[in-house]
């Protein structure tokens, strides 16, 4: 019999339960203080008594329309707990089924659900997109770096080689002509050298070639060097071997970090780590400028078109990794990123 009550009573939309609750404290109200008045008025009591007594009421009712209610909005309590969990990432959508509650409540879960499932599902065809256009870009990437090496490099080295010979073949007396020719040759090769550094920033050979930690090296000695920064450089196997996803997801993250340092910070040294530790493999990336607000940079990045930090994070995520940026105006900034190997490795399997 109680736990049928107990069941109906949960099921009872709030707005009942508190009117069921506020009447049961305004009759037990009037009921006692009736019996108060009648026993009061057949004895002799004075001021300090009557207040005593409406003290002692007002607070009883107090308490007890305070537990009421708690007791009356406890399937809210747990609502905002269980959606506070998901929000933290802690919780899945199956908790937020809330049985035996208001009817009301229970129907804001059962819409939550869909909705929260719907997210889920959008998240993750957003995720698959994300990753297709991803692996598109750097198949396209490498595509045209081959393209340009193969065909227009050869064709600018092929020219320079033409231009050399005719050269020779001239008189020694026409100096109008070779000087031309010289002015020809030394703009072929600052053609030349131009697309080189284009082909290596779309898919430098030596990533392909060498592996990751020569690429990195590379790359940021090469930028950060020829920009007057220091570089320092810790890698702690040196003949690291990583599936090619995860290779290619550190390298360019390294790349637009690179850039990023060269381009904002006004940095005077940097520090690059990677490595593993136990099943994740790491990469840091610290230098000493001036640092920025990552929350805020976050949150202007599609107001302004930057996409540097989004495409970061959606890089490494696609991988199952994190990041992480510490930044301040003191200490510079640092960029952390791990990936598990394991995830990585199932991935290249398939």
């Amino acid at each position: 019999m109680y736990r049928s009550l107990q069941t109906r009573l949960k099921r009872t939309p709030i707005l009942y339960r508190i009117a069921i609750g506020n009447a049961i404290i305004i009759a037990a109200g009037a009921l006692l203080g009736t019996f108060l008045t009648r026993f009061l008025t057949n004895r002799t009591t004075t001021l300090w008594h009557f207040v005593l007594f409406a003290s002692i009421g007002i607070l009883i009712s107090l308490v007890l329309n305070f537990f009421i209610i708690r007791a009356a909005l406890h399937p809210l309590q747990q609502l905002r707990q269980v959606v506070r969990r998901i929000q933290a990432g802690e919780a899945e959508v199956a908790q937020l089924a809330l049985e035996d509650t208001d009817p009301d409540i229970h129907r804001l879960t059962i819409a939550l659900n869909s909705l929260i499932s719907q997210l889920k599902g959008s998240n993750q065809q957003l995720r698959l997109l994300s990753e297709r256009a991803i692996n598109a870009q750097e198949e396209e990437r490498k595509r045209i770096a081959r393209s340009l090496h193969d065909d227009t490099g050869q064709s600018l080295s092929t020219l320079m080689i033409n231009l050399e010979r005719l050269d020779n073949h001239l008189p020694g007396d026409n100096r109008e002509i070779k000087n031309r020719l010289h002015a020809i040759k030394e703009m072929a090769a600052e053609g030349l050298a131009c697309l080189r550094d284009i082909i290596y920033d779309l898919r430098p050979a030596i990533l392909d070639d060498l592996g990751l930690i020569p690429a990195i090296r590379w790359y940021a000695q090469t930028n950060l060097e020829g920009a007057g920064i220091q570089v320092e450089l810790d890698f702690q196997d040196e003949q690291l071997s990583l599936p090619q996803a995860l290779t290619t997801t550190m390298f360019r993250i390294t790349q637009e970090g690179v850039n990023n340092i060269i381009r904002h910070s006004q940095a005077r040294k940097v520090c690059i780590s990677l490595g593993k530790q136990a099943n994740d493999v790491y990469l840091r990336i610290k230098d000493d400028g001036h640092g920025f607000d990552p929350s805020q940079i976050s949150a202007e990045a599609f107001e302004n078109q930057h996409w540097g930090l989004v495409g970061m994070q959606e890089r490494i995520e696609l991988v199952g990794g994190r990041l992480s940026i510490n930044s301040d105006a003191v200490h510079g900034t640092s960029l952390l990123v791990t990936a598990p190997l394991i995830k990585a490795e199932a991935d290249a399997d398939e």
